[in-house]
């Protein structure tokens, strides 16, 4: 009995000496790991110019969506830029596609999740007519980087109200209730590297 004890005690030492190292190495301690919460700096608006009979986009005036702290204006995260949103209408089928694209750019973070936007069409008066919210993340490498067009088909019962009477496109952050903030994360100096 002495024997089995005197092994049972060797064996939580030996575990606690090998688990120690593991907790340190785990430990999120590091300020290039946490977490923070940051917001849209605010909504844009485009106005939307028709370029042909069937394709209808933003006109370009440098609008920009960026992400910051929530209590520090001054403290940019990402940003999107050379936003476009564009309107093209299938004329046989009456099929009306939303396209989004722009240029990426990170601030030295990434986004822990993807980043949900709020894209809602109004007409010339400003009332809402339909709303869509792409997503779109951020890596450390984003500098100026082409976002893949993303591109969203509206519901053919609306689709032909929809491109008739837009008259400009709201870009938002997506606020729900319980829906979590934009959460970056610090990129670490190796991955920042050419």
């Amino acid at each position: 009995m002495i024997v089995s004890l005197a092994r049972l005690a060797a064996l939580i030492g030996l575990s606690a000496f090998v688990a120690f190292p593991l907790h340190a190495q785990t430990s999120p301690n590091s300020k290039a790991d946490s977490v923070e919460a940051v917001t849209l700096a605010q909504p844009i608006i485009f106005e939307i110019t028709p370029s042909t009979g069937s394709l209808k986009e933003t006109v370009q005036k440098g609008q920009q969506l960026a992400w910051r702290r929530w209590d520090s204006p001054d403290d940019p995260k990402f940003q999107v830029t050379n936003i476009a949103v564009a309107f093209l209408r299938n004329e046989p089928t009456g099929e009306v596609k939303m396209t989004f694209a722009g240029k990426i750019s990170s601030s030295g973070f990434s986004t822990v999740d993807e980043v949900k936007l709020n894209v809602i069409v109004r007409t010339k008066g400003g009332a809402p007519i339909y709303s869509w919210s792409p997503v779109i993340s951020v890596k450390c490498a984003d500098k100026n980087q082409p976002l893949v067009p993303l591109t969203h088909t509206v519901p053919n019962d609306i689709a032909a109200n929809v491109f008739t009477n837009v008259g400009t496109v709201e870009i938002a952050e997506y606020r729900e209730p319980n829906f979590p903030r934009v959460r970056v994360r610090r990129c670490h100096s190796l991955v920042d590297r050419p």
